[in-house]
C-alpha cells in the first residue's frame, strides 16, 4: 500500500487564499459597522463592554464578540473587560483629529451596490443617482493638504526633481491645485520656477492662504475658472495634475490636447492618476472602484491602462516616458505619469 506521508500533493492548496478574500469581507464589514455605529469616538477613553453597548443600544452578547473582533484587527485595545482606541489608529479614526479618514464613509450606496452585486448585475442599478461634482469645502481641503504630508507630496516632488529639465523650468501650472502643495513645493525646490495654481473660484482663495504661509507671493499666484473649457495661460514648461479630472476617452483627448496646446516644445506634463495594468487585472482598487460605480449608475470612469493612456497622449500631442507606482507612498495605488510634448 501507498506510504500516506509520501503522497505527493497533486496541487497546491489555495483554499487558505479564498478563505482569506470572504474574512477581507467579513472583517470590512465590522469595520463599516463600527464606523456607522461611531464605536471608535465612543472609546476615546477606555469603556466597559457592556456599558458600550447599552450606549449604542445593542444587545450584549453580540456586541462582546463584535468589540473582540475590532480588538483581533488591532483598532481596538482591551484590558480586562474594557475596550479602548489605541494611539496609533486615533488618528485617523478620532472624529476629532485633523487626520480622520473621512472619506471611508463616502459612498455609502456604493457599498450597498456591492451587497446587492448579485441581483444588480442581472438587473442593472435601480434608480440611479443624478450626477453630481464634489464640493470642497476649506475643512475637505485642509484635510487633503495634511494627508498629502504624509508622504504622497514627497515622493512625488521627489520624482519630479529628478527630472533633468526640472531646474531649468520657468514657468509651470498646477492643475485642479486644491490646497496647491504640490505647487507650492515645486516652486520651493526650483527658485527660478513661476508657478500658477488654478482651480475654481470657490477653491483658490484657500490655496492663497497656503502661499502665503510658505512664503511664495512672488513666484506663486491663483488663477480661477474650469481648466476644461476656460484659458489656462499658454508656454507653460511644466504642466502638473494631480487626481483632478475624470471623464471618458474623448474627455481625456481633450483635455490632453488643451495641455499640448499650452506647454512649450518638450515641456513636461506630469499626472497623478490612477491606471490599470495592461492585462486589466489590477490593481484591483481601481478595479472595484469601477465595477461599483456601474452597478450604483453613476457609470464614472476613473481608470485606463497604461497602453491606453500612452495611446491617448500620442493622439494628443503628447509623448508618455514612464509610469511610476506610487502605492508605497499613499494610501491607494497611485500611479505617477511622465510625458512630454512632441
Amino acid at each position: 500500500m501507498e506510504n500516506l506521508k509520501s503522497i505527493q500533493p497533486p496541487f497546491e492548496n489555495r483554499i487558505e487564499h479564498l478563505r482569506e478574500i470572504v474574512r477581507n469581507f467579513e472583517t470590512g464589514q465590522v469595520f463599516l459597522t463600527a464606523l456607522e455605529l461611531d464605536v471608535f469616538s465612543l472609546l476615546r477613553t477606555p469603556r466597559r463592554g457592556k456599558d458600550v453597548a447599552e450606549k449604542l443600544g445593542t444587545r450584549i452578547d453580540p456586541t462582546l464578540k463584535f468589540l473582540d473582533i475590532l480588538s483581533g484587527m488591532h483598532l481596538l485595545t482591551k484590558k480586562e473587560d474594557h475596550y479602548c482606541m489605541p494611539s496609533e489608529v486615533a488618528p485617523f479614526l478620532d472624529k476629532r483629529s485633523p487626520y480622520y479618514a473621512r472619506y471611508l464613509q463616502l459612498n455609502a450606496d456604493d457599498y450597498s451596490a456591492l451587497l446587492e452585486m448579485k441581483d444588480r448585475l442581472h438587473t442593472g442599478p435601480e434608480n440611479p443617482p443624478e450626477p453630481k461634482s464634489h464640493q470642497f469645502d476649506r475643512d475637505a481641503i485642509d484635510w487633503m493638504a495634511r494627508t498629502s504630508l504624509l508622504g504622497r507630496l514627497q515622493a512625488t516632488i521627489g520624482h519630479v526633481t529628478n527630472l533633468s529639465e526640472f531646474f531649468h523650468a520657468r514657468r509651470g501650472i498646477d492643475l485642479g491645485c486644491g490646497h496647491g502643495l504640490f505647487g507650492i513645493a515645486l516652486a520651493q525646490e526650483n527658485p527660478h520656477l513661476q508657478v500658477i495654481l488654478f482651480d475654481k473660484p470657490e477653491i483658490t482663495p484657500i490655496a492663497q492662504t497656503y502661499i502665503d504661509r510658505y512664503g511664495l507671493k512672488e513666484r506663486v499666484q491663483v488663477m480661477s475658472g474650469d481648466y476644461t473649457i476656460d484659458d489656462i495661460g499658454a508656454d507653460y514648461d511644466m504642466v502638473f495634475e494631480a487626481c483632478s479630472f475624470a471623464g471618458s476617452n474623448s474627455g481625456h483627448r481633450s483635455f490632453f490636447q488643451k495641455i499640448a496646446s499650452v506647454l512649450v516644445d518638450g515641456g513636461l506634463f506630469i499626472r497623478l492618476t490612477y491606471t490599470l495594468d495592461d492585462d486589466r487585472k489590477g490593481p484591483l482598487e481601481p478595479l472595484i472602484w469601477e465595477l461599483k460605480n456601474l452597478l450604483s449608475g453613476k457609470n464614472r470612469c476613473f481608470a485606463r491602462t497604461n497602453a491606453e493612456t500612452y495611446q491617448l497622449l500620442s493622439e494628443s500631442g503628447l509623448q508618455g516616458e514612464k509610469i511610476i507606482d506610487m502605492s508605497p507612498w499613499c494610501f491607494n495605488p497611485m500611479r505617477l505619469v511622465i510625458s512630454r510634448k512632441k
